[in-house]
């Protein structure tokens, strides 16, 4: 098959190994938000926070870091600006 050092195979396809640890962080963050986003948790906040539900205020600020733990992950150098590209950073 040849020389297939730094990738492993992930369903039938060569992966590279830094793909293959960005994936497992991923799937790091998917495990940690099912455990955040359960019930027993989520029960647990009542209440209300400048006039808004506390169980909203912490639902949507969880939602939101993890997306930008997701995005972190994803994409590393992206975190420090979140300024659009301009077409000449692609030329």
């Amino acid at each position: 098959m040849g020389d297939c050092a730094g990738f492993f195979f992930y369903s039938g396809v060569i992966v590279q190994k830094a793909l293959q640890k960005t994936l497992l962080k991923l799937g790091v963050a998917g495990c940690l938000a099912l455990i955040v986003f359960n019930y027993p948790l989520l029960s647990l906040y009542r209440g209300y926070v400048g006039g808004l539900p506390t169980l909203y205020v912490v639902l949507f600020g969880l939602w939101l870091g993890l997306i930008l733990i997701a995005r972190r992950v994803a994409d590393p150098s992206a975190m420090g600006s979140f300024k659009r590209k301009s077409n000449q950073d692609f030329e």
